[in-house]
Order: C-alpha cells, then structure tokens, then sequence
C-alpha cells in the first residue's frame, strides 16, 4: 500500500509541475503524507521523505507560505540522516536538501541557509559520478545558490564560479530536454549579474542570446515561462541603459508586460515582475515623455510593494524603486507632495536594508539625492544637512573600485557645494573640491 500511494503521489506532483494545477500537487501532498506514516523505517523511508519535502518545496514555490519551507527541511533532513554516502541516491537527496535552504534564504535572507545550500549541493555534485543523467541539475542548483551569495555578499569569485558550473550544466544537456530552458536561464541571470559588476558588454549579449533560447524552448503555457520572460526583459533594460537603443527598451516592455500577463493571480513572483515593468515603463517615461508611461510605472510599482511583506528581501528595492517613480513626478510637476512621497518610501528601503547589505551603499545614496533634492525646492537647510550626511555614508560603503563610485562622489560633492552657496562655510568647498578630484 505504502508503495503504491508513493508512485500516485509522485503522478501527481509530475502533473503539477507540467499543468500548474495546485489541485494535483495538494493532492500529492496528502498521499505522500499518508504513505510515510504507513512506512517502517528502512530502506523505503529516504525516498518517500524526499517525495514528500519536494512536493512541500513546490507548494511554497507556488503560494509562498514559509511553513511549507520548514516542512521540507525538516523531512529532507530525515532522508539524509536516514541514507549512507555510497547509496545511488544520496546526490538526489542532498541536493533536493539544499535546494529547500536556498529557497528559505531567498524568503528571509538568512546567510546561514544559503551557506548550508551550497554544502549540501557540492557534496550532491562530488558523490554523483560522471555520466549521470542527473550531473546537470546537481550543477544548475549549486550555480544558482553561487549566484545568490554573489548578489548577497558582492564577492565575484563566487559569480564567476556560478557561470562555470551553468556553463557546465549546459553543456551536459542535449536539445529538447525539457529542463534546458532553466539551465540556460539561470546561466543568463549570471552573465546578466557579471555585466552589471564588471561592466564588460560582453557578458550581456552572452546573456540576451541564452535566455532567449530559454524563451524559445519553452511551450508558452509552462509555469516558468514568466519568468523567463521576466528575465530576459531585464537584460534588454539593461542594454538600453548601455547603449541608448530605444528598441532595447519597447522589446523590454513587451516582454515584460507578457510576463505579468502570463503570472497567475497570488503567485509569489507576481511583485518580481510588477516591479521590473515599473521600471522599464518608468525609463520610457524619461526617454520619449509620455506621462502614461509614469503613471502606468507608478501603478505597477505600488502593486509590488502592496503585494510584498515587510521581511521580504525584494523589499527594499521595491521601495527604492517606487520612490525614483515619485522622484520623477515631481520633477514633472514640482508637487512637493511627490518627493515627500519619495522620501518616505526610500527611508523606509534603508530601514529595511541590513548594514552589511551591498545595496545600502545605493540605498543610501539614492536618499540623500531626495534630501537633496527637497531642499533646492524648498530652501530648508535640514534637508541639505540630512543629504550630506546620508551621501558620506553611501561613499564610505561603497567597496573599493566599485564602477558607482565616482556618481556617489559626485553627488556628495555638490551637496556639499550648495551648503558652502547657503551658508559660506569654506570647509564645505574644500571638501567639494577634494570629493569631486577623487570623481574624476
């Protein structure tokens, strides 16, 4: 009987994940819950626990709920203590494990998780031999926790081991596999994440021409496919950004805006893919005008936030990003009402922001450029003094050799160059001066 409700529940959940109907995989949940209790310790017990912390995984994937996440840990971590390393399935069982830590830490934040991801994932990849079927996947998730320490820590060392490792799991797979698509996605985010580090132009169009591929192998109904589209709309934001091409930038929104129409109502990515089409629609606004653009950039941005929890790590930028929209309005209509807005929702991205964040250095920054602002519209000198304070600080965070540097430098130098203009404090321009030298 055990053996029988496992095999159902395992049906169900692979026609979940090809349908994205919620009904099968709650139903997977309850039998595979049914057949570990009606199964004696032995070697049947990994197995079931495994099926069952992956269809857990899956219900968190899809609704968001943490408590899912714990449920899958925990019995995964039964499956691991209960199977010796030489057993044929151990890889499979550590790096279902370590893909349910990395999901937890991608909820909360929680480095311990994702360090405990990657142990997991290299000891999957070191006891599978080469040749097996399953090397790829074990490659494509050690990948992609590397990527997330990268964007959690800032250290490329760990990028440039996650594009070798894609690479790699790339490269094992042969066309029509039906998880090609995720390999060379997640092997574009990384280009994607080295360009924006290093600059280097190369590694965007590296990224453009996988993820499209990801875009092409994927059957438009496929749960993923938002994201994918999500994700390769980014990359032709970011070469707009680059190079100016208007076109990189309307491929972007159409992209884009196909991701949010593809996302079913309530999926935890929804706020992901709202966001990002605030901000191409709000560069379009920049670019040609057009005060539709704001508003619709506005709109979909406040849906991200509304739609998000305060302890979600995507919150701070979702903030920061709603506030440039209000920054942008205001200077539209110079309604001081919209920096105030702005304000508010950038201080409320730095209260949110761990100290030891890489992205508080922007955080902070983009702040003290809204103090800055209000004061030139309002002649209220706390501001300014608010400004320079906050902008020293986004310089003393920003790592060394760091491409925003000379911006941050930049506008903290003309902070302090408007005070020295209201106040005559010759200090203050002798350290405009000196800030504005270290610019160029």
């Amino acid at each position: 009987m055990p053996f029988q409700l496992n095999n159902l529940g395992i049906s169900l959940q692979h026609r979940f994940e090809c349908t994205g109907d919620l009904s099968d995989l709650l139903e997977a949940i309850s039998i595979q819950e049914y057949a570990v209790r009606l199964t004696p310790d032995g070697p049947a017990m990994p197995g079931r626990l495994n099926n069952l912390g992956k269809s857990f995984l899956r219900r968190f994937e899809r609704t968001g709920d943490v408590s899912d996440l714990t449920e899958a840990i925990s019995v995964q971590r039964r499956a691991v203590q209960l199977t010796l390393d030489d057993h044929p399935d151990m890889p499979m069982w550590l790096n279902n494990f370590g893909s349910s830590f990395l999901r937890r830490f991608e909820r909360t934040g929680d480095v311990p998780d994702l360090t405990e991801a990657i142990s997991m994932q290299q000891r999957a990849v070191q006891l599978t031999p080469n040749g097996h079927p399953e090397m790829a996947a074990y490659l494509n998730n050690l990948g992609a926790s590397f990527h997330r320490r990268f964007e959690r820590t800032g250290d490329v060392c760990d990028l440039t081991e996650a594009i070798s490792v894609q690479r790699r799991a790339v490269q094992l797979t042969t066309d029509g596999h039906p998880s090609l698509p995720t390999w060379l996605n997640n092997l574009g985010n990384s280009f994607w994440s080295r360009f924006e580090r290093m600059g280097d132009i190369s590694d965007l169009s590296e990224a453009i021409s996988v993820q499209q591929q990801a875009v092409q192998f994927t059957v438009g109904d496929h749960p993923d496919m938002p994201m994918w589209l999500n994700n390769l709309g980014i990359s032709f934001h970011s070469r707009f950004e680059r190079t100016g091409d208007v076109s990189d930038l309307s491929e972007a929104i159409s992209i884009q805006q196909r991701a949010v129409q593809f996302t079913p109502e309530g999926h935890p990515h929804m706020p992901t893919m709202l966001n990002n089409l605030g901000t191409s629609l709000q560069h379009r606004f920049e670019r040609a005008g057009d005060v539709s653009d704001l508003s619709e950039a506005i709109s979909a941005k406040q849906q991200a936030v509304q739609l998000t929890p305060n302890d979600h790590p995507h919150m701070p930028g979702w903030l920061n990003n709603l506030g440039n929209s209000f920054l942008s309005g205001f200077k539209l209509t110079c309604d001081v009402s919209d920096l105030t807005e702005a304000i508010s929702n950038q201080q409320r991205a730095v209260q949110l922001t761990p100290n030891d964040h890489p992205d508080i250095p922007l955080q902070l920054n983009n702040l003290g450029k809204l103090f800055q602002s209000r004061f030139v519209s309002t002649g209220d000198a706390r501001d300014l003094t608010e400004a320079i304070s906050i902008q020293q600080r986004a310089v003393q965070l920003t790592p060394d050799g760091h491409p925003t540097t000379p911006g941050r430098l930049n506008n903290l130098a003309n902070s302090l160059r408007r005070r020295f203009e209201r106040v005559g404090d010759v200090g203050d321009l002798a350290e405009a001066i000196l800030t504005q030298q270290r610019a160029v």
